[in-house]
């Protein structure tokens, strides 16, 4: 099965623990759902009659959190990290307003390696520990020569780096990780994938496994079906506080890239009127392509 390619390319490994979600997030509000019937096979509705329904539910649901973890090289984040491998896993966070109008991701992968975005109110964020060593890394050379990691370290210390006030700035959210694993698994042949009815964690569930064992998809039978744990041969992903998760606040403290820029050039000496075209500040400016690193 085809995996989706969030972050360029997401590639899960491990299995997680289902996570337990306590009351149904999810009620029937009158709809004719699956009869969740009993512990009998048979009874069970098909992975291919249950998941427009389910991904109905889901994509209409208003908050949610997902867990689980990458490969860097899978992920290109080795490339933005240099003291990180391509095969080291990292854990991965996406929680928030579904659309990623007020959400947040985060990555994590040993000391040193992560990166935390924010959406909120179409601002988008950067925290500020881990924007040090990414904005170095991106600086031109003759800048980097100049200009001490301690100095950006210290500038954006306890900060939020601003990326964006005009409503342009895009995050990947979980309505975009939803979509392309309906758009994957529409696609695949689910027809004879197994189901049956569980209990997990106390909570009532269909479990469709593949016969090989590299697949399988754990949906909350009670109410409408919605995904809580999804996982095939070296991925996994978990789905948590259905409509119940919060949603970020906006951060406090703030500097945006202008900031940081006139910051170096005052430091160094540079002038920082960039109409006089030349002198390093120009080169200064190049580090704005970072931007389109949290893009990527």
């Amino acid at each position: 099965m085809m995996k989706p390619t969030a972050l360029t390319g997401l590639a899960i490994a491990g299995t997680l623990m289902l996570a337990s979600c306590g009351s149904n997030p999810f009620s029937d509000d009158g709809q004719d759902a699956p009869d969740p019937g009993t512990a009998s096979e048979a009874e069970v509705p098909s992975f291919a009659e249950i998941q427009d329904q389910m991904w109905e539910a889901m994509l209409a649901a208003e908050t949610v959190t997902i867990d689980g973890q990458v490969e860097a090289g899978e992920a290109d984040l080795d490339e933005l990290f240099d003291e990180i491998d391509e095969d080291t896993v990292g854990d991965i966070t996406i929680t928030g307003a579904l659309d990623g109008t007020d959400s947040e991701m985060s990555y994590a992968a040993g000391e040193g390696n992560t990166f935390t975005q924010r959406m909120v109110d179409g601002v988008e964020y950067f925290r500020g520990e881990d924007f040090g060593a990414l904005l170095y890394s991106e600086l031109d050379e003759d800048v980097a020569a100049a200009v001490e990691p301690g100095f950006i370290d210290e500038l954006v210390a306890d900060q939020w780096v601003e990326f964006s006030a005009d409503g342009s700035a895009s995050i990947f959210s979980a309505e975009d990780f939803l979509t392309i694993w309906q758009r994957e698994l529409r696609e695949a042949d689910l027809d004879d994938v197994a189901g049956a009815r569980e209990t997990r964690d106390g909570q009532e569930v269909y479990v469709y496994a593949e016969e090989d064992g590299e697949a399988e998809y754990v949906v909350a039978a009670d109410g409408q079906p919605h995904l809580l744990q999804l996982r095939d041969e070296d991925s996994s992903y978990t789905f948590a506080d259905w409509n119940s998760t919060e949603t970020p606040d906006e951060p406090e403290n703030v500097i945006t890239l202008d900031d940081i820029f006139d910051a170096i050039a005052e430091q160094q000496g540079w002038p920082t009127d960039q109409e006089t075209g030349d002198g390093p500040d120009d080169e200064v400016d190049d580090a704005e392509d970072v931007e389109d690193v949290e893009q990527g």
